[in-house]
């Protein structure tokens, strides 16, 4: 029979991985959401999410099974985190190799919708109300004689443009692709700690796996006491 070794020490550190797993995923799934879907990437937007959704799903598998202490279970959770961490790669490159031309597209949809505004039609309001910002440059955009001199009410925190102290100051030519160029940042580091966390939940998971079979067969092989 093989020697034997203790299972908590594996259980306990897989569950504490996919805890943070599903920490570092929000920040992955939120930002990698709103990086695409502002540089107005549909597919890549529904990428991110789907990514994160697996990510989630295959992270409280773990910690169903560092809970349950199952070695069938663990078998499971080592195959899908392996499916996982090749999304996730192939992920990473895609928008690695995509992350520059995405703020591209970004800077010049601000552009574009500042292009088609309107007094009836605030087509900057998407950006506004997200990045808190007013404009190209600021709230002076708007109050040329072309617009009436009114602010749109998106510029305005609350929608509410009759208190100064309301009215969002900076341009979204800076502040919004500033913001947006740190929620790309923050998806792609996201990213590595994440495969990083799934090598290791691996390792735990077939010690943990390993453990527990060593222990059902000491426990088969156990004499009976009939005292």
């Amino acid at each position: 029979m093989e020697k034997s070794f203790a299972i908590t020490p594996w259980k306990y550190a897989l569950f504490t991985t996919c805890i943070l797993i599903s920490g570092f995923n929000i920040l992955f799934f939120s930002c990698g959401v709103v990086t695409w879907g502002s540089a107005a990437s549909v597919y890549g937007g529904y990428s991110a999410a789907l990514c994160g959704a697996l990510i989630f799903a295959v992270s409280f598998l773990g910690i169903y099974v560092a809970l349950k202490e199952s070695y069938k279970f663990s078998n499971y959770y080592i195959m899908f985190s392996i499916f996982t961490i090749v999304v996730l790669t192939t992920y990473f490159f895609i928008f690695s190799s995509m992350k520059t031309q995405l703020l591209l597209n970004f800077d010049e949809r601000i552009k574009r919708l500042f292009g088609e505004k309107s007094t009836h039609n605030d087509t900057m309001q998407p950006i506004h109300s997200l990045f808190r910002c007013c404009g190209l440059d600021g709230p002076q955009d708007y109050l040329g004689k072309e617009d009436g001199g009114a602010l749109p009410a998106s510029c305005c925190h609350g929608f509410d443009c009759t208190v100064t102290s309301h009215m969002f100051e900076e341009g979204c030519v800076i502040k919004a692709a500033q913001s947006l160029q740190f929620q790309a940042e923050l998806n792609y580091y996201a990213a590595i700690v994440i495969l990083a966390l799934e090598f290791l939940s691996l390792l735990f998971a077939y010690f943990m796996g390993k453990a527990r079979k060593l222990l059902k067969i000491k426990d088969d092989e156990a004499p009976i006491n009939e005292d």
